[in-house]
């Protein structure tokens, strides 16, 4: 990211979290046209000239955004989620504990990550492409390569578990969402988010009760 943007990085960190901070927000909520540099800026506590100062024009700050989130998306899924075992199942709630984490300690880059797939921004994150779907392939290779049928029940075929489990838990993650986005479950109640987890942890046990071998 150096070169163009080397005075805005030149800031200290406490800064320049603050301008990405507001910039994420506007761009993932509104979209790219529909997003204001003003809103940007005051909402970063800086004037808007110093804004094209650090980063030329809204569609350069939109790209640096694009750059930082895929790099993120590297840290957090790439380099965090490891395939260590076999176990479909126990991978797939790794993989849920990273989102969810990765939702309430960091949820405008999550936001501002799930707009590259918003149809209005398709042409301003177009070049990005092959890298947002190379790391979603990574991703997925570390979750379906190499899976332990052993483990399920011997009398479902093994590729269908997975199929079944996949659905299941995108089913479950729907509901939860719209839960969030209906104002049911708040990221600010710890209550509501500790029960939340009881209630995943639940539903992930009953799914290795549906589907698995009886330990022995």
């Amino acid at each position: 990211m150096g070169g163009r943007f080397d005075a805005f990085l030149s800031l200290d960190n406490q800064k320049q979290q603050r301008i990405i901070k507001s910039a994420l927000i506007e761009f993932g909520t509104n979209g790219f046209k529909r997003a204001s540099t003003n809103t940007i800026a005051e909402n970063a506590q800086i004037g808007k000239g110093m804004l094209f100062y650090y980063f030329g024009s809204k569609k350069e700050l939109f790209d640096f955004l694009c750059e930082y989130t895929l790099e993120w998306a590297k840290n957090k899924y790439l380099r965090e989620f490891k395939a260590d075992t076999g176990d479909f199942l126990e991978r797939y709630r790794k993989l849920t504990e990273l989102k969810r984490k990765a939702i309430s300690e960091f949820p405008e880059v999550i936001k501002f990550y799930e707009s590259f797939y918003h149809e209005e921004n398709a042409p301003y994150v177009e070049k990005f492409t092959a890298e947002t779907q190379e790391v979603r392939r990574q991703v997925i290779d570390s979750l379906y390569g190499g899976i332990d049928y052993s483990l399920f029940r011997s009398d479902i075929d093994g590729e269908a578990v997975v199929k079944y489990i996949q659905w299941l838990f995108d089913g479950y993650t729907a509901d939860t969402e719209a839960r969030f986005r209906q104002g049911r479950i708040k990221m600010e109640d710890e209550n509501a988010l500790a029960a939340e987890w009881k209630r995943f942890y639940a539903f992930v046990d009953d799914l290795h009760h549906i589907f698995y071998k009886e330990a022995e």
